[in-house]
């Protein structure tokens, strides 16, 4: 195998891996990667050969005028101006051509330099854990590239190409290279500044974890919600401070709707700035929490600040908050990344919004509702005197009469709410909303929908909850005089969201997200202040470490001093923790750290030769005051230091028979040999050591 054959298959085999992350992040189309590879394969094939035509410039700069016009018509019309997929497209045709043109040594190098263009932007636009297999495949392809390269180049030097000498034993140092690299890549990770957002955006950045909530835009349709039910997909997680009660109801207001126009719904148009209390504090309420609850949110595509019907504080970690007429909190911008916020819960759900009355207000616009709709609400509700009697009664009656169903198959558009009322019975949890909403306005009760995720499933791996897209839902907020808002949920049960997996399945499903919560929280959300937080503790353990010192010379310099009787004896101040508290974990952690790696030191270490003992022997030679010039031969080595250590003769000239045969002889040592020239080895070191103390 030539050194140039080498070279290209190992620049292949990177130019292979780089791209693959591309397509998972919708950066790069699967067809156009498949014809990269498909061509990446091919020059394997030809590498393999090893030809000794390869493409000549000429050829290379044909190629590339030929692309130009693909190339603008990728930018202006494919792409429509956007500038990162068509650059990659490019990036990609390069290289292969590039490949095809491995002739000199800086090409070899030029093609390593795209390659890495290609790896960058791979993990530029991924933000999913397994982005770390990739990375360290890569991480290791280039240490094999990188040190071929290098001892290729160093043979090369010599004059001739001889395949035998470019084997060269590189598992054990790839092993402890990969692994230094990771160990190392930890606390730099921890230290140096943060770029929370992958630098090249593509459309979902390779995690699938971004949601089209349609339900929680600023108008949605009778369908949104069912659009988005039968994902898996996680919408938030969360973890209540305290104790926890998996049992407890969660209800999740994103979003209000109270203007219904020809079956879809709109926000009300006012919106007001919320005010700061504190630095990163917003009371919506004037009740106290009893409670605090903290949530991680994944990025919904909307302004949507998702919160318990419980809340009464927020801690948002930003500046601006904005709620709707229908007391629904929202950012004032569009998270494209995790959001971390903690919430303070009353007992009851504390319902915001503005109180209806007021001229125009939408809370009791009938628009939507027909003489059927109202003769229906009459029947239903004429039984009960109160407004809030009434509201229940048709909620009862909703859940009784009507099934839950996500096959729309057939129906028209004209008045989905009188068909879902008097037609088919059966709609998905919009339609049911959607529906006590028209009837309790067409009855002078002030109602609103609402959009929001309802339960949660309980991770027992660290005591939080997962909230999925699945777990979106829709229900009804009725104004009742003297009595504020109330939630009404007109969705028969079977409709409502609910856990349904268990048993094994289930619990693989929650130990992955446990460590994709991991990742988001430590990884992709790690930030300044965590590492503020990290300063702060190394600092605390470098102080309590010192304090040790400093209260044993304070403790040497006081005065001795007449013991106190019992009676009039200070009390004695409160104990503090033992300085070795803070830093134990970490010290015990880098002793099993060291630990580790000793024992895949041992593990990977390669045995022992007679070469390598050899030497060590007159490395002991000269320790012990009989340095030896290179010059010396063995036999003439072995004579001269029988003559100074008489009681290592016998060992010496083992080792250096061993040596000898292996040497010049060609011939490898067995495994049984190796043990005895580990033993003669050692044996001759101690009679080194007996001669230098007797001397």
């Amino acid at each position: 195998m030539t050194f140039g054959r080498q070279k290209r298959l190992v620049l292949g085999l990177l130019a292979f891996l780089a791209p693959l992350p591309l397509p998972f992040n919708d950066v790069v189309q699967w067809p156009v990667l498949l014809a990269y590879l498909i061509g990446v394969g091919l020059f394997l094939r030809r590498a393999w050969n090893d030809p000794p035509r390869w493409l000549p410039n000429w050829g290379m700069n044909v190629l590339g005028v030929v692309y130009v016009p693909f190339f603008f018509l990728d930018l202006f019309v494919l792409a429509r101006g956007r500038l990162v997929e068509p650059i990659l497209h490019l990036c990609l045709y390069t290289l292969l051509v590039k490949l095809y043109s491995l002739v000199r040594e800086r090409d070899k190098w030029q093609a390593a330099i795209g390659v890495f263009f290609l790896f960058l932007a791979g993990m530029g636009t991924s933000v999913h854990p397994t982005i770390v297999l990739y990375l360290i495949a890569f991480l290791v392809l280039s240490l094999v590239m990188l040190t071929r390269f290098a001892f290729l180049h160093v043979l090369a030097g010599f004059g001739r190409e001889d395949p035998a000498l470019a084997r060269i034993p590189l598992g054990g140092f790839l092993t402890f290279a990969t692994l230094l690299t990771i160990l190392l890549a930890v606390p730099l990770f921890t230290i140096l500044p943060r770029v929370r957002s992958p630098y090249i955006i593509g459309r979902n950045l390779g995690s699938n974890t971004q949601m089209e909530a349609a339900g929680f835009s600023d108008e949605v349709t009778l369908d949104s919600i069912g659009q988005i039910r039968t994902s898996r997909a996680v919408a938030m997680r969360l973890q209540e401070e305290g104790s926890v009660d998996p049992d407890r109801e969660m209800r999740f207001k994103a979003a209000t709707y109270d203007i219904y126009q020809g079956g879809s719904w709109r926000h009300s148009p006012t919106r007001k700035l919320l005010q700061r209390a504190e630095r990163v504090r917003f009371y919506l309420s004037a009740a106290r929490p009893d409670r605090w609850l903290k949530i991680w949110l994944q990025p919904l595509h909307s302004h949507s600040l998702p919160l318990p019907v419980e809340a009464v504080v927020v801690e948002p970690q930003t500046a601006r908050l904005e709620m709707d007429e229908g007391g629904a909190v929202a950012f004032g911008f569009s998270p494209l990344e995790v959001r971390e916020y903690r919430v303070g819960l009353a007992e009851r759900p504390v319902l915001l919004g503005v109180d209806p009355g007021s001229p125009g207000d939408p809370t009791l616009d009938r628009t939507g509702v027909t003489p059927r709709i109202a003769s229906l609400a009459r029947q239903v509700m004429a039984t009960a005197a109160s407004p809030g009697e009434r509201a229940r009664l048709l909620e009862t009656y909703l859940i009784q009469h009507y099934q839950y169903t996500l096959d729309f198959s057939g129906r028209t558009a004209d008045n989905p709410i009188e068909e879902f009322l008097f037609r088919y019975h059966s709609g998905q949890c919009e339609y049911f909303a959607s529906s006590m909403v028209l009837m309790l306005r067409s009855q002078g009760i002030p109602a609103r929908l609402v959009a929001g995720f309802l339960g949660g499933e309980h991770n027992p791996f660290e005591g939080y909850f997962i909230v999925r897209e699945s777990n979106a839902h829709a229900w009804v907020e009725a104004y009742l005089p003297g009595e504020g808002w109330h939630i009404f949920d007109p969705t028969p049960p079977s409709g409502r969201p609910a856990v349904e997996e268990t048993g094994a399945w289930m619990l693989a499903r929650q130990a992955w997200d446990f460590v994709l919560f991991r990742w988001d929280r430590y990884v992709l959300t790690y930030g300044i202040y965590d590492q503020l937080r990290v300063f702060g503790s190394l600092r605390n353990a470098w102080q309590d470490f010192w304090k040790i010192f400093e209260r044993d010379k304070q403790i040497d310099e006081a005065p001795i001093a007449a013991a106190p009787s019992p009676a009039v004896q200070a009390p004695a101040a409160p104990r503090r923790g033992t300085p070795l508290a803070v830093p134990l974990p970490l010290v015990i952690g880098l002793i099993l750290l060291a630990a580790a790696a000793y024992a895949v030191y041992l593990r990977l270490r390669p045995p022992l030769t007679a070469t390598a003992a050899y030497r060590r022997l007159r490395r002991l030679l000269g320790r012990s005051g009989a340095p030896v010039p290179d010059s010396v031969p063995p036999l003439r080595l072995r004579r001269e230091a029988e003559a100074r250590f008489p009681a290592a003769a016998l060992p010496m000239a083992r080792v250096i028979d061993f040596y000898l045969r292996e040497s010049f002889g060609g011939e490898p040592l067995r495994e049984d040999e190796r043990g005895a020239l580990k033993e003669a080895l050692d044996e001759a070191g101690r009679g080194f050591r007996e001669r230098r103390r007797a001397g």
